[in-house]
């Protein structure tokens, strides 16, 4: 992969990448109305995943089966305090007296799909910038997280 694209395919990489990423931040979205705890996290990694890997593919690397079980970890680690955030949500959320179950799972889907529409603009902007999915720092994905 080249340092830098050109503009032009640049704007048709783009285009063709914003695609994967709108494809599964609908998934993601349906996911998050998974409402049993640790599955619907399990789930949404698995989802993220795939986005990941759609990506990769799409800007020419390789996926790997050490660079999956890389993210794999990566997003394992984030599973527990996930889910216990996922459990603590749900209940915050129904505790509110004018929040309906039906509106906790829509919020819950939306927020599904912005961090998938998150993590897809990561790793967008990185192979953009010349990057491959065995130079990713995960670290930079936190940080980038943390940011916004």
């Amino acid at each position: 992969m080249p340092d830098r694209m050109e503009p032009g395919v640049l704007r048709e990489r783009r285009a063709g990448a914003m695609s994967i990423v709108w494809r599964y931040v609908l998934i993601s979205s349906g996911a998050g109305l998974i409402s049993i705890p640790f599955l619907d996290v399990t789930a949404l990694a698995g989802v993220h995943i795939a986005l990941i890997k759609a990506i990769t593919e799409h800007y020419g690397d390789v996926f790997s089966d050490h660079a999956a079980k890389a993210i794999l970890i990566a997003i394992g680690a984030g599973l527990v305090p996930g889910s216990v955030g996922s459990i603590l949500g749900r209940r915050a959320l129904n505790a509110l007296p004018f929040m309906t179950p039906v509106a906790g799972l829509l919020t819950m889907s939306a927020f599904s799909a912005a961090v998938s529409y998150g993590v897809g603009m990561i790793f967008i902007r990185h192979f953009e910038s010349g990057g491959t999915l065995a130079d990713f720092d995960v670290e930079h994905l936190h940080r980038m997280f943390a940011r916004a």
